[in-house]
C-alpha cells in the first residue's frame, strides 16, 4: 500500500485558518406573546447572515388522552410561518432593517424550492406539509405524517401538542429561519461586530385562527362539540437566536477597522409591503381596480403581489383561510393584470392566462416554482363537492394516522368541500421581475433595476364577479411586497441608510 507522497513530507503541519466560526444560543433579554428582543452581544468580527432564529409553536389547551380523535395542525403550505408577523433591526438604538410581514414574505419567496427540499426539509423546518400523491382515481392527496402524536414513532409527527421543557414529553412544533431570511439585506450584507449595539425585535401573531387548522374534533363521549374557547390558545415558547460569528486573524480585524472608520457605502435590498383592501363587487359584474403604490424615486428589482379573497363571507369563515391564513394568494374569476411604470405598462398586453401569470412568477424567482398541483388556477368549483370527474384535487388527506373527511367516532372536523377549496387556487401569486442580472445569472444590488420616476406606480386588476355571498364580489385584499435598492452607510461607526 502507498501512501500519498505529500502525507510523508516532514515539513507538512497543520496550519492555522484566516477565520474562525462560533455559534452561539442566545436567550431573549425580554419575551412575551406579542414581541421578543434579543440585545446581540459583541463577540468575533462579523455576525454571518447563517444565523436563525428558531421558536416553538404550541397548543396549550392540547390534550393527550384525546389524540384519536382532535387533530389539529399549523397551516398546510406556510406552517409556522403565519405566527411571525414582523420584525427590526437596531443598530446604536437607530432602526435600520424592518420587514413586514416576515411569514409571508418567507412564504413566498420559498415557493420556487426544490419540491423535494419543500417536503424533506422546509415541513420540517416550519411544519408545514407540501408532500403528495396520486390516488386510483388520479386526483392529487396530501400525503401522509407519522401515524400519532402521542405513539413512539421517530418519523416527523405534524398534528400540534403542547411546549415542555423535557424534550422526550414536548409535543410542540420547533420552527426554524435564517435571519437572512427575515431581512433581505442580510442577503448580501455580514455586519461587522465593532458597529454599535445591535438588536432584533420580533412581533407575533398568536391568533388561534391565524395560525391553526382544526381537523378533528369532538368530545368523545358521542356528542359533537368542537373544542372549547378556553383550550383555543396558541403560544410562541423558547425562542432562540444561533448566533454564528466569524473571527479574523489579526490583519483582516485592523482592515476592517480602519474601513469602518474612513466610511463605506453598501448596497442592499430592502423589502416594503404596500397593502389595500378592494371594495365589494356587484354581482355579475366585470370591475377594474388601479391599487396607487408609493414608491416614487424607488429604484426597483422585483414585487410580489397577493391577491385575497375575503376570509369570512356570509357570516363563515371560508375553507381558504382555514387551511392557509394570510400566507395565500387567489385568482379571480376571469382575472387579468398589469403593472405601470412612469406611465408605462409594463406588459404589451394584460397578463390574462394562468400560464403566463405562472411563467411571469417563475422569471421573478429565477427558477422553477414548485406548488402543489391545482393551487395556482382558479378554483372554479367553490363551494361544490370533489368529484374526480371534474376536480384535480381530491377532498381527502391523511394527518396523524387518521384519514379526513374522519370516520373515527364521536368526532368532527373538515368535509371533502372544504379540503377541496382550501387547498385549491390558494397558492396564485404574481410576479414583477424588473432586476438586471450579472454574467452569473444572480441579482446583484449595485446593478441596480428599475428606476421610478416622480408617477405612482400602479397595479391593475380586472376580474369578473359571478354570484351573491361568493369571494368574487366580497372586498378583497391586495398586498404587494418590492424589493429596492438602499444603501447601508458606516463612517467613524457610526451607521445609516439612504435611498438609492
Amino acid at each position: 500500500m502507498s501512501f500519498p507522497l505529500v502525507l510523508l513530507q516532514p515539513g507538512v503541519r497543520n496550519e492555522s485558518q484566516d477565520t474562525e466560526l462560533t455559534t452561539v444560543k442566545l436567550t431573549p433579554n425580554a419575551h412575551s406573546q406579542f414581541q421578543t428582543r434579543f440585545v446581540i452581544p459583541k463577540q468575533g468580527s462579523i455576525l454571518d447572515s447563517n444565523s436563525a432564529l428558531v421558536w416553538n409553536v404550541s397548543w396549550d389547551g392540547f390534550d393527550l388522552t384525546k389524540v384519536g380523535y382532535e387533530k389539529v395542525v399549523l397551516k398546510q403550505f406556510s406552517g409556522g410561518l403565519n405566527s411571525i408577523l414582523r420584525a427590526r433591526f437596531y443598530i446604536g438604538g437607530r432602526e435600520i432593517f424592518s420587514s413586514q410581514d416576515v411569514g409571508h414574505l418567507i412564504h413566498i419567496k420559498r415557493l420556487a424550492a426544490d419540491p423535494d427540499y419543500q417536503d424533506e426539509m422546509i415541513d420540517k423546518e416550519i411544519g408545514s406539509n407540501h408532500s403528495f400523491y396520486i390516488d386510483g382515481e388520479g386526483q392529487v392527496v396530501q400525503g401522509q405524517d407519522a401515524f400519532t402524536l402521542g405513539g413512539p414513532s421517530l418519523r416527523y409527527s405534524r398534528p400540534l401538542g403542547s411546549y415542555s421543557s423535557i424534550p422526550t414529553s414536548d409535543k410542540s412544533i420547533q420552527c426554524s429561519i435564517l435571519l437572512s431570511d427575515i431581512f433581505s439585506a442580510l442577503e448580501s450584507l455580514s455586519l461587522p461586530m465593532q458597529l454599535d449595539q445591535m438588536r432584533l425585535e420580533i412581533d407575533w401573531e398568536t391568533g388561534w385562527n391565524e395560525n391553526i387548522t382544526v381537523l378533528s374534533e369532538g368530545d368523545g363521549n358521542g356528542g359533537q362539540d368542537p373544542i372549547s374557547a378556553a383550550r383555543q390558545s396558541f403560544s410562541i415558547q423558547n425562542p432562540v437566536l444561533l448566533l454564528d460569528y466569524l473571527t479574523f486573524n489579526e490583519d483582516l480585524r485592523a482592515g476592517l477597522a480602519q474601513t469602518l472608520q474612513d466610511g463605506a457605502t453598501l448596497p442592499y435590498v430592502h423589502t416594503s409591503m404596500s397593502s389595500k383592501i378592494l371594495p365589494s363587487q356587484a354581482t355579475d359584474t366585470t370591475r377594474t381596480d388601479d391599487v396607487l403604490l408609493a414608491l416614487q424615486g424607488k429604484l426597483l428589482m422585483k414585487m410580489y403581489v397577493s391577491h385575497r379573497f375575503s376570509d369570512v363571507i356570509n357570516g363563515t369563515t371560508e375553507a381558504y383561510q382555514l387551511f392557509n391564513g394570510r400566507c395565500r394568494s387567489q385568482r379571480g374569476l376571469d382575472m387579468s393584470y398589469n403593472l405601470f411604470i412612469n406611465d408605462l405598462a409594463l406588459h404589451d398586453l394584460p397578463v390574462d392566462s394562468e400560464t403566463q401569470q405562472y411563467s411571469f412568477l417563475e422569471m421573478t424567482h429565477q427558477g422553477p416554482v414548485s406548488l402543489l398541483p391545482g393551487c395556482f388556477e382558479y378554483n372554479e368549483t367553490f363551494g361544490d363537492a370533489p368529484d374526480e370527474a371534474v376536480d384535480f384535487l381530491a377532498g381527502e388527506f391523511a394527518v396523524g394516522g387518521q384519514e379526513l373527511p374522519t370516520t373515527v367516532a364521536n368526532s368532527q372536523g373538515v368535509d371533502a368541500t372544504q379540503i377541496k377549496d382550501g387547498l385549491q387556487g390558494t397558492q396564485s401569486y404574481i410576479g414583477f421581475d424588473l432586476s438586471k442580472y450579472d454574467e452569473g445569472s444572480r441579482v446583484v444590488p449595485a446593478n441596480a433595476g428599475y428606476r421610478v420616476g416622480s408617477s405612482a406606480v400602479i397595479l391593475r386588476l380586472t376580474q369578473t364577479s359571478k354570484g351573491a355571498n361568493v369571494p368574487e364580489t366580497a372586498p378583497k385584499t391586495v398586498q404587494v411586497f418590492s424589493e429596492e435598492v438602499r444603501f447601508l452607510t458606516v463612517r467613524g461607526g457610526i451607521v445609516d441608510t439612504m435611498e438609492a
